[in-house]
Order: C-alpha cells, then sequence, then structure tokens
C-alpha cells in the first residue's frame, strides 16, 4: 500500500463552503454524491490524534454519501444547528451537537460550527456514490486504524472469495 493520499485526492473533482453559508447549501446540486465534513481554524484544517498515534492534518469530522447531496449536507446543517437534544435527521449531525457542541464533560473539544466546511463530488447514480463512500471511510480507517470523529457506525469492505 502506497504512502498519504488525502482526502482531497481520493474523492478528486470537488468543492467546498462553510456550512454555515445557507447561500452556498442551497446552489449544491441534488444529484447523487459524496461529502466529508472538516474542521478548519485560522484557514487552516485542525489537526485530530488518531488512535495508532497518527494526526489526521486534514481535520476530517465525518465521510458520507448522498442519494441528493444538497438535501443531506442541509440535513447536517439543521442537526448541527438544532438546540433541541431529540432532533436527529442526521445521525453524524446530532453526534456533532452531543459530542462537541453540548458536551459538558470537564476538558471536552468545543468545536465551533462556524469552523465546519463541507467539500463534496457529485456522481452519477447512488451506486457510484455507495461505492466511493466505502473506499473513502476504508482508505480513512487504513491509515489511521480509527474511524472519523463523527461516523459511529461505519461500512466496510468485505473480501470475495475468488470462485472455483
Amino acid at each position: 500500500m502506497g504512502g498519504f493520499v488525502s482526502m482531497f485526492e481520493k474523492i478528486g473533482e470537488c468543492n467546498s463552503t462553510e456550512i454555515t453559508d445557507l447561500g452556498a447549501l442551497k446552489k449544491i446540486s441534488t444529484c447523487p454524491g459524496v461529502y466529508f465534513m472538516s474542521y478548519i481554524e485560522n484557514h487552516e484544517p485542525k489537526p485530530f490524534p488518531r488512535l495508532n498515534g497518527k494526526t489526521d492534518d486534514e481535520g476530517i469530522l465525518c465521510i458520507g454519501k448522498a442519494k441528493n447531496l444538497r438535501r443531506r449536507i442541509q440535513q447536517f446543517r439543521r442537526d448541527v444547528l438544532d438546540t433541541s437534544p431529540f432532533r436527529n435527521c442526521h445521525s453524524e449531525g446530532w453526534n456533532y451537537r452531543k459530542y462537541f457542541r453540548d458536551n459538558d464533560y470537564p476538558d471536552t473539544i468545543k468545536l465551533d460550527v462556524k469552523n465546519v466546511w463541507v467539500t463534496w463530488t457529485e456522481l452519477d447514480n447512488e451506486k457510484d456514490a455507495d461505492k466511493l463512500e466505502t473506499e473513502c471511510i476504508q482508505h480513512y480507517i487504513m491509515q489511521y486504524q480509527d474511524k472519523p470523529p463523527l461516523n459511529i457506525s461505519i461500512k466496510r469492505q468485505r473480501e470475495r472469495r475468488p470462485k472455483k
């Protein structure tokens, strides 16, 4: 296996915007695609230490796919900005609120939603989006032996036995 490949390289041609920029979010295509949320402070990704001792220098919070990119990304935005503990239209958005915004445990990391950026790539169909999402998550896990902080469940690529 090769060296480091950034998530931007992995998804190819992409667009990015702040998750709080509703005008930009309204312009996102309704086609299928893959997106990831990252945390940016002072125009630089926030490094996150990972399980194997390496650091995710891209500040990746989660990796996801959508049948409709605009709707799914707006669901994340709606969830992270919501003040109700009960709303849950995007599981990673709820995880963000629960663990990084509303967590009152001492010495926890607080992440300001104004610093969350979404990066996405458009694809032709949901099957391609599902495949690329799985590849991206597996790429992240193989590199850091850990999942992105907001991805509670992960997709796995299963090895198939060759047919005899």
